[in-house]
């Protein structure tokens, strides 16, 4: 589920960049050229995040016990201990 997740975001990153682009100006007065730069760094670093997640996420282990259930197990063994 995070991974289906991380990609939609990566998607949705590369398409809001592919559509803002053509509207940044790059030529003009200093804010605005500012602002185009700062909107496409930070739109880049997200993209960059979303693909470093995906590539080097850790995997989740289905099979691993949570904290939850060990504690239950802990309990359970306390239980059986005193009883």
């Amino acid at each position: 589920m995070r991974r289906n997740r991380l990609f939609l975001c990566f998607l949705l990153g590369i398409a809001i960049v592919f559509y803002g682009v053509p509207y940044l100006n790059f030529q003009g007065d200093l804010k605005t050229v500012l602002f185009s730069v700062a909107w496409l760094l930070f739109a880049l670093i997200a993209i960059s995040g979303n693909l470093i997640a995906l590539l080097y996420g850790k995997r989740v282990n289905r099979n691993a016990i949570t904290t939850k259930q060990l504690y239950k197990q802990q309990k359970k063994q306390k239980v059986r201990q005193y009883g």
